[in-house]
C-alpha cells in the first residue's frame, strides 16, 4: 500500500503571502479530482458576497485548486502549505 494518495484541494493566499488550504486539513475537505475541487470553489465564489470572502480569506485571496498529498483511507492532507 502506498503511504500517500493525491487528492485536490481549494487553496488561497493568506495575509502573510502563503498559499494554504481554504478549509480544514481533513479528508472531507479534499476531492478525488481537480474538477470536483474547482466546482466547490466556483460555488463558493458565486454564492458568497465579496465582503464575506474578504472577511474570511482576505483582500486578495487568489483562489486556486492544487494537488495535495494525503494519507490513504481517510484522505487527511499531509501538509497545508503550497508553493
Amino acid at each position: 500500500m502506498s503511504d500517500s494518495v493525491t487528492r485536490y484541494v481549494p487553496t488561497y493566499v493568506n495575509r502573510d503571502g502563503m498559499r494554504t488550504l481554504m478549509r480544514g486539513a481533513q479528508g472531507r475537505a479534499t476531492y478525488a479530482t481537480a474538477a470536483e475541487a474547482q466546482e466547490w470553489l466556483a460555488a463558493v465564489v458565486q454564492n458568497t458576497s465579496a465582503e464575506t470572502i474578504r472577511q474570511i480569506w482576505g483582500d486578495n485571496p487568489r483562489f486556486e485548486v492544487r494537488d495535495c498529498e494525503c494519507w490513504p483511507n481517510h484522505f487527511d492532507p499531509k501538509g497545508v502549505w503550497f508553493d
